[in-house]
């Protein structure tokens, strides 16, 4: 596997630049959401900041996706990229709330846009029957970042510059970041063309028909998004709920925690990233069993997923919440490799944007209408209440889309194209 990897120096950038840039996101998201809850001292407000930036996902990612299938992906990425390194210094020159806001629906908005054109370009730069492969790669090392940002994060926040106070000091960190993946992804050349242009325009919305028809001519695909969707609506509720259960552990191993300074909730996210590397890991071995379809692969991993996390909820013991994240996470890695590998494998280069941009626009959306509706119920029901249910939904989603996708004369014909050796 790596030296198909390392032997493509076009990858090589990517993931350079990418790496780096999601280890100053997670430092980011870390010390963000820390800085939110000190400066206004609200959970509620901090859910509606995660909430708000979700919102722009149906129409940017959307957007996307359209500018992903009419210019070059590579360039797109760049302005992206630099344009996030301005914006995210905006947090040093305010502590007004609604310029928080703005802000956040800035980043997010661009995030989206981003995000549409990263996920058609790959395939541009990696040859089909390598995708699996490097897919697991790539989710292996982004969980490596889970571990280390949101760790370098807390450690930022927890010291003492004597210069600019410590929060500042990670939204510096990440701009920088932002800076590196535009050098990297600026060095990337003599790929295949990145889209098809084309000199009429059927219209922004007529197009994303051609996007929806797409996936109902191709039975796992639609599948797997049915099911992703579902997924992503009910995890909104774990991401609400783990900051506030992570403030609730008295201990670690007997040692006091100070709750305040995020610690307990960073060990939470890094078991949660451990799981998704051994679950990225196992997913570029399941290429040796060739008997195992990609639905089944990713339903299972599903259902391991929704189990973990609904068990982190569960206890009130931050050990065994790591040991069940961990699994959790585990499904999470796996589901995720599958589900990008026949993602990139079955779309046609001329439309891969837009599939791109569908997705995207509509699991964000989904979580961020999961978190809303979760932050509502926690205020008002035990915590693992709302986790219970969102577990037991994803639980269910799973043999009824089986069962939903196995009628006869109820699927579509094709199934998939997805390479398995």
């Amino acid at each position: 596997m790596l030296d198909k990897i390392f032997n493509n120096k076009n990858f090589l950038l990517y993931w350079t630049g990418q790496t780096i840039s999601g280890l100053g996101t997670w430092i980011n998201f870390v010390g963000l959401n820390l800085y939110i809850y000190k400066i206004f001292g609200s959970g509620k407000i901090l859910g509606i900041f995660l909430v708000i930036r979700m919102l722009p996902a149906i129409l940017f990612g959307g957007l996307g996706g359209y500018l992903a299938d009419r210019f070059d992906r590579r360039k797109i990425m760049i302005v992206c990229d630099s344009l996030r390194a301005v914006i995210v210094l905006g947090f040093l020159f305010t502590q007004n709330l609604w310029a928080f806001f703005i802000l956040g629906l800035l980043l997010s908005s661009i995030d989206k846009i981003f995000l549409s054109a990263r996920g058609s370009f790959l395939p541009n730069i990696v040859k089909k029957e390598d995708l699996l492969e490097t897919n697991s790669f790539t989710q292996m090392t982004y969980s490596v970042v889970m571990i280390l940002g949101p760790a370098l994060g807390a450690l930022l926040v927890g010291m003492n510059f004597k210069i600019i106070d410590s929060f500042k000091m990670v939204f510096i960190a990440d701009s920088l970041s932002f800076l590196v993946s535009v050098l990297c992804i600026s060095l990337i050349a003599g790929y295949e063309p990145l889209a098809v242009k084309k000199k009429e325009s059927a219209g922004f919305l007529d197009e994303f028909k051609t996007t929806f028809g797409f996936f109902k001519g191709h039975a796992l695909l639609l599948f797997l998004f049915t099911l992703r969707t579902v997924d992503a609506l009910s995890s909104g509720s774990y991401n609400t709920a783990l900051p506030v259960v992570a403030k609730m552990f008295k201990n670690l191993l007997t040692l006091p925690l100070d709750a305040k300074k995020g610690i307990a909730y960073g060990w939470l996210l890094g078991a949660w990233a451990s799981g998704q590397f051994w679950g990225s890991f196992l997913a570029q071995q399941t290429k040796k069993y060739p008997n195992l379809s990609p639905k089944m692969i990713f339903s299972v991993s599903t259902i391991i997923m929704a189990l973990g996390m609904g068990l982190t909820f569960r206890t009130g013991d931050l050990l065994y919440a790591m040991i069940s994240i961990f699994l959790g996470g585990l499904g999470d890695g796996l589901s995720n490799v599958i589900f990008n590998t026949v993602l990139m494998t079955d779309s046609p280069n001329e439309i891969r944007g837009k599939i791109f941009g569908t997705v995207v626009a509509l699991t964000v959306s989904s979580v961020a209408v999961g978190m809303a509706v979760a932050g509502y119920f926690i205020d008002i029901y035990p915590l693992h209440w709302t986790t219970d249910i969102s577990t037991l939904i994803i639980i269910l989603a799973v043999p009824v889309g089986l069962f939903l996708f196995s009628l006869p004369g109820g699927k579509p014909k094709a199934e998939t194209g997805y390479q398995r050796e």
